[in-house]
């Protein structure tokens, strides 16, 4: 519990900017899955577009940008959900300083288990999207 009115002004503040951070790390999320996945489009439409003066090497340089692309989003995405983690450690450490009705109206209701996260989407969609842009690009167009 909070024993100062120095102390509760930091800590409410400190909770503020990490909420905020929270937002700003989960919308990175989804917008730089939302580039990663136009960038992969759009190399199958440079496939389309020049499929019939493509040579072998060019397919080969569109698969090595579909599959750049998809290993650069997905490790910008863990980095990303790294530091969501470590901003939900901090509110947890922040929420138990808080008072006691406060700790109370917290935990009115559990939230429950989740097995399936939004990063878990994230992930599996830039990696079907890489999968179907290195088939696409590489066998089928």
């Amino acid at each position: 519990m909070i024993d100062d009115q120095s102390t509760r002004e930091e800590l409410q503040l400190l909770y503020q900017v990490t909420v905020s951070d929270l937002t700003y790390f989960k919308t990175q999320q989804w917008s730089v899955t939302n580039y990663a996945l136009a960038l992969l489009a759009g190399l199958i439409g440079v496939t389309q577009f020049l499929k019939p003066s493509l040579s072998s090497c060019d397919r080969f340089v569109l698969v090595a940008l579909a599959a750049a692309v998809s290993v650069v989003v997905l490790i910008v995405l863990s980095k990303l959900q790294k530091s969501i983690e470590v901003r939900q450690s901090r509110l947890d450490a922040t929420r138990a300083n808080f008072s006691v009705s406060f700790q109370q109206a917290w935990a009115a209701e559990t939230k429950g288990h989740e097995y399936f996260h939004a990063i878990h989407f994230l992930y599996a969609a830039v990696v079907i999207g890489a999968v179907l842009s290195v088939w696409l690009i590489g066998f089928r167009l």
